[in-house]
């Protein structure tokens, strides 16, 4: 009996562990994040560069910044802003399965699904969590989409 409720308590352990997802972005090991954007609620931060933006604020800083000022405040949305690195690397890194791309005015959009982000919305029936802005040789990704303009 005992051994029949140890194994129980570590087949669950295991499944838990297997689905539950990864909540650190690689965006924030890359040498190529120039900054980073975090959506926030208004007055919640006051470090960085902060635009009000009504109910929200957005903040921008280092990625050194952000990845400590992501630990203390509840984020609503996240940008990074990337230079030379190619879509292929980005896309690579998150692990993430391209939704849909479109093309408007000379600017690429990719809207793809990465598991390292947990909010989402639904795009033709498909979760979408992450868009990704390409013009020139720079890269803009928003996590779930981009909120504060290309």
């Amino acid at each position: 009996m005992k051994r029949l409720l140890v194994f129980i308590v570590i087949a669950i352990f295991i499944s838990l562990t297997c689905f539950v997802k990864d909540s650190s972005n690689p965006l924030f090991t890359l040498a190529e994040t120039d900054r980073v954007c975090l959506i926030v609620e208004d007055g919640s931060l006051s470090e960085g560069e902060i635009i009000d933006s009504g109910s929200v604020d957005f903040v921008y800083m280092s990625k050194e910044e952000g990845l400590k000022a992501i630990k203390q405040v509840r984020v609503q949305g996240l940008e990074f802003y990337l230079s030379d690195i190619s879509l292929d690397d980005v896309l690579q890194l998150l692990k993430a399965d391209v939704v849909e791309k479109s093309e408007i005015e000379g600017l690429n959009l990719v809207y793809a699904y990465s598991p390292f982000y947990q909010d989402n919305i639904t795009m033709d029936g498909k979760k979408v969590n992450v868009q990704l802005a390409l013009k020139g040789d720079e890269i803009i990704a928003g996590f779930p989409i981009i909120l504060t303009g290309y």
